[in-house]
């Protein structure tokens, strides 16, 4: 009886079939452990193939200094929510201008948490306005943070000679996406944030990471922008996305190797059968 099997491409089931029909030989048995062999080294040496360069930031800088690219100021837009206060000398006075009438300390402990912000933060409406104790309702659409605390500045300065207004973005969020180990929505409390400080609020990179192709998706009057950064490169602090603005989307891809990774438990599962499978037949054949 004869068995039309290709000597080097045996299948387990024709492995199996052959052990079964007694045709398969101890020359054919050390043939199929090598194969076993070879497939778990390549195996192995595939899933551990991650250079030392690709977890590495700014890998091609030396003791050099970098020029950074100018922060591009952030204009105020409709939704927007800003923390506003108006000081005086008299508390009094003061929690006539702000919210609740409540000042000083009283009045920043209203501000504890995401809810907070937007119950208690000063809203820019639709029509770029917000509207505020005493002072009224002032356009601030476009201005840069400091413009609005300018603006209301002198608003202030018509009723009181010795008041002082502190303006502070609350909206500034920052979603982090992907291949980080806390990927999410994050508030800065900062008047900036750069990519790298976003990342390390997300946790880093996961050892997926892309590092070499960063995604940064940003919103602008015009509508949607994105950058593609390269990490490694000392090159990304004069790219357009190395300071994020508010609102901004940080996009982490997977590297090429992830599937391959995903699948080394199934692999090892398969070739551990197979390696068993073997040593039972070495045995009966003994």
């Amino acid at each position: 009886m004869s068995n039309n099997f290709p000597n080097n491409s045996l299948t387990p089931a024709q492995i199996i079939y052959l052990y079964k029909s007694k045709t398969l030989t101890m020359k054919g048995t050390r043939r199929v452990n090598l194969v076993i062999f070879a497939t778990m080294l390549v195996a192995t040496v595939v899933s551990s193939c991650n250079k030392r360069s690709q977890l590495l930031y700014v890998s091609n800088l030396a003791n050099e200094s970098l020029v950074r690219k100018q922060q591009e100021q952030y204009r105020l837009k409709e939704g927007d929510v800003l923390y506003v206060q108006i000081l005086t000398r008299d508390p009094q006075v003061s929690s006539m201008f702000n919210n609740r009438g409540l000042s000083g300390t009283a009045a920043t402990n209203m501000y504890t948490n995401d809810a907070s912000y937007y119950l208690f933060g000063y809203s820019v409406s639709d029509s770029g306005t917000v509207q505020l104790p005493v002072l009224g309702k002032l356009f601030i659409k476009d201005l840069t943070v400091e413009q609005a605390r300018s603006l209301i500045q002198t608003e202030t300065e018509k009723y009181l000679t010795d008041g002082l207004a502190v303006v502070k973005l609350l909206s500034y969020k920052i979603t982090v996406l992907g291949e980080v180990k806390r990927p999410g929505v994050y508030t800065n409390f900062k008047d900036n944030l750069t990519l790298f400080e976003a990342i390390g609020l997300a946790g880093d990179f996961t050892d997926f990471g892309e590092r070499s192709n960063v995604l940064v998706v940003r919103q602008t009057p015009d509508g949607l922008v994105t950058y593609r950064v390269n990490l490694h490169d000392k090159a990304i602090v004069a790219s357009e996305a190395y300071h994020l603005l508010p609102n901004d989307m940080v996009i982490v891809e997977p590297r090429k190797g992830k599937i391959a990774a995903l699948n080394t438990p199934n692999i090892s599962i398969v070739l551990s059968t197979i390696s068993t499978l073997a040593l039972v037949l070495n045995i009966i054949l003994k």
